[in-house]
Formats: C-alpha cells, sequence, structure tokens
C-alpha cells in the first residue's frame, strides 16, 4: 500500500531522535507494526498523518501495516488534528510541546472563527479578539499568555529551522535554558548570527549569544575612514555636542539613518529635539528607519516635529528576513520618514517610492547607497542648500551632497578604530 507523504504536513511533526527511532526499529523488526497508521483520504490519495516513522521502516524492511482512517474538510483541518496528536505525546521536551502548541495556535488563529468550537453555539462563549487563544489554553489546561507566547516562540523556531536547521534542534532538545523567552525578544537583524552561534555549539544561552555578537560587533565595527571624508565637514564626537553650534532655523535637510535596534530608541527622541531647532520653516527631516519599532520612532519624533509622509526605499539587493514578536517578514522596503517643522507646511512635491541603490557596505556596517541619497536630495532640496545628518557614518550621505551640488556638515560618533569617542 502506497500512502502519500505532504510536506506540510510532515513539517509539523517533531521527529525521533536517534536512539528513540533505533528502539522503535527493533521492535518492529521483533513485533511488527501493530499500532494502525492514521490516513486522510484527500480526493483519490491516503495521506499520511500520523507514523511516518513506522511507514519509513515498513517501507525499509517490507512490513506489513494497517491504516484507520479520518475524514476532514481541508488541509487545514487535517494538519490541526495533527498537531492536536503531537501534543499527546509523552516523550516531547518542553521546548518541543511549547513549539507544537505555538504552532497550533498560530495555524487556528488563521481559521474562520466557527473552527473554534464544534459544538458552542456560534462561539457565544468564545467570541472577542482573543477567542483563539482562549479556546486552546481551555483545552490544554493553560493560560492565554501561555498559548499566545508559544505561537511567538514557534514563529522564531519555524525562521531558525529555515536558517540554521541544527540550531533549530538544539533549542528544541533542551540545550539552552532561557530559548523560550529569549529567543522570540532578539532582533531580526541579530537572529542569523544568533542562530549560528546556537548551531556550532557557542552558546549556553540564548542571552549569552546576543551579549557576544553586541561585544564583537562593538569590537569589529571598523568604518574606514581615511580619505572619506575630504571636503566634508565631519565632526567626530557626539551629534548633540559637536553639532550644537549649528544656529536655529538654518538647515534645509537633515538626511540620516540612526541605528535602528531597540537600545538606540532614544536617540530618536533627542534627534527630533535638535531638528526642530535647526530646520528652516521650510525644512525637512529625512530618517531612515526598520519598521520594527516605526510606532516608538513616530511618537519620539512627532513630539517636536510635524508628521508629513513615508517613502518606501525598495531593497534591490538580497532582502532581509524579519522575525520578532510573532511576525515572520520578508523585508522588500525601508521606510523614509518624512517630518517638517511643527505649523510649517511642506511645500516640496515627490514621489513616495524610491529604488534603492543597492548594497553599499565597502566603508561601514550601516553605509547606505550615495547613488540612492543624491536622487533624495534632489527631490527635496535645491542647489548650495545645506545638508546635516548626526549619524555620518563613513560619510554617503555627504558625499551625495556634494554631488548634489550642496553643503554639508555631519556628525560620527566612531573612531576609524570603530570605538566611541
Amino acid at each position: 500500500m502506497r500512502l502519500t507523504i505532504d510536506e506540510t504536513i510532515r513539517r509539523t511533526l517533531i521527529p525521533l531522535r536517534d536512539d528513540e527511532l533505533q528502539l522503535l526499529e527493533q521492535s518492529v523488526l521483533a513485533e511488527g507494526i501493530r499500532d494502525p497508521l492514521v490516513v486522510w483520504r484527500r480526493n483519490d490519495e491516503l495521506v499520511l498523518l500520523d507514523g511516518h516513522h513506522r511507514y519509513e521502516l515498513a517501507q525499509k524492511h517490507g512490513l506489513n501495516f494497517n491504516i484507520v482512517e479520518m475524514e476532514f474538510d481541508d488541509a487545514s483541518e487535517a494538519v490541526q488534528w495533527v498537531l492536536r496528536n503531537q501534543l499527546a505525546r509523552r516523550n516531547l521536551t518542553d521546548e518541543q510541546r511549547t513549539l507544537v502548541l505555538g504552532r497550533l495556535y498560530n495555524q487556528m488563529k488563521m481559521e474562520p472563527l466557527q473552527r473554534l468550537s464544534d459544538s458552542e453555539d456560534k462561539l457565544s462563549s468564545w467570541s472577542g479578539c482573543n477567542a483563539t487563544s482562549r479556546y486552546i489554553a481551555s483545552l490544554h489546561g493553560v493560560n492565554e499568555k501561555t498559548v499566545r507566547r508559544a505561537g511567538e516562540f514557534a514563529e522564531v523556531v519555524d525562521a531558525i529551522a529555515e536558517i540554521e536547521p541544527k540550531a533549530a534542534e538544539v533549542v528544541l532538545l533542551g540545550k539552552l535554558p532561557d530559548a523560550k523567552t529569549a529567543l522570540p525578544k532578539v532582533e531580526p537583524e541579530l537572529l542569523p548570527k544568533v542562530a549560528e552561534r546556537i548551531a556550532q555549539g557557542k552558546a549556553h544561552s540564548v542571552k549569552e549569544a546576543v551579549e557576544h555578537i553586541r561585544r564583537e560587533e562593538r569590537q569589529t565595527t571598523k568604518p574606514v575612514l581615511q580619505g572619506v571624508y575630504e571636503g566634508l565637514d565631519i565632526r567626530r564626537g557626539d551629534f548633540r555636542e559637536v553639532l550644537s553650534d549649528i544656529p536655529d532655523h538654518s538647515v534645509d535637510i537633515i538626511l540620516t539613518d540612526p541605528p535602528y535596534p531597540q537600545e538606540y530608541l532614544p536617540l530618536w527622541d533627542d534627534l527630533g529635539a535638535f531638528a526642530a531647532r535647526v530646520l528652516k520653516p521650510t525644512g525637512v527631516l529625512l530618517a531612515y528607519s526598520g519598521q520594527l519599532h516605526l510606532p516608538q520612532v513616530l511618537a519620539m519624533l512627532t513630539k517636536h516635529l510635524r508628521w508629513w509622509w513615508m517613502c518606501a526605499i525598495q531593497h534591490t539587493g538580497a532582502s532581509g528576513y524579519v522575525v520578532a514578536g510573532g511576525r515572520r517578514v520578508i523585508n522588500l522596503w525601508k521606510p523614509l520618514l518624512v517630518l517638517a517643522p511643527k505649523d510649517a507646511p511642506l511645500s516640496t512635491h515627490f514621489r513616495d517610492f524610491i529604488e534603492g541603490g543597492g548594497r553599499q557596505k565597502e566603508l561601514h556596517n550601516w553605509e547606505q547607497s550615495t547613488d540612492e541619497a543624491v536622487r533624495i536630495l534632489q527631490m527635496f532640496g535645491h542647489p548650495n542648500a545645506l545638508v546635516v545628518d548626526p549619524f555620518a557614518g563613513s560619510g554617503s550621505f555627504g558625499r551625495a551632497a556634494l554631488q548634489a551640488g550642496m553643503r554639508f556638515i555631519g556628525a560620527e560618533i566612531l573612531t576609524t578604530e570603530g570605538e566611541k569617542l
């Protein structure tokens, strides 16, 4: 009898460890395959739901087996049955059980609410924005927060499995004590590096991996600044100090790319205050930003400035993969935030979709494309305009200003050795 292996269903299963598989093989060779395999009759094929290892051993050794057929309306309902069946296994680690619970939650919350109860009268007791988590929590004896946190954990583990399968295996074997709580909090840009350290056995905890990567970045970030600043006024130090002499209301454009991680969020408040002081009434702040902390960034900037618009800069190179807070996103664009002084309308006409300039990281880890910046400056400025960048990095926005026939002042806190001044 030939059974169909559906990859979507197979990927939801927690595989047996090597020692467990050996014991199973010894058992079926001695006693045969006693338990029936569970299948779903989908049109003219029998899709295997439970018993994948036993089916492999049956094919390997030519063993007979029986089947039990299940009826489902569609593949989503079949996957949910498989996940519930997995939760009944006694040999799961805590991390594996949390993964399966999270996968079940993530699967069911995408379904119509009617799926949440077979017998309830139109979900009278389960309706509301958290209906799925309440329903699953009631079935498995946990609280709603546990279910939702499991969903976030499942999202990030599944993402890690795509990046570095060995890392996901280590996590699910329970070898990292803080995996369930710490992994969902890892910044998206750090996740591939964290997964790599876990796979290589170089981390005893997620927190340790993150701290090592942060420390390594601080030690190895060495922008090649020699000669780059030629013809540019870039001051070494914190912009809040070294740009304090810029006269009020004298700047036409602030074009900048502040750091995105959560630990740097307070800088956005200071950037907003600085822009409100130095921008002309007709001036504009143009700030690159990531999406993950965008609500907090906008809240801080709009304390000081008038929100105007957001442009989308298309990624023309490799796309990023964002995994955080229950999100799994293939990132194809980057926001360019447009803000103006309060009570001062921005009269510039511009297109809000900008083709990116591609990858340019030769001089700094966070460098942006000079060609891209030239186009942006030409959209919002005029020849001889004064451009300021409080986070100048290797000076790519300064070079862009010179190419556009504009003046430039910048600040950069890193020395050529990558150390803070």
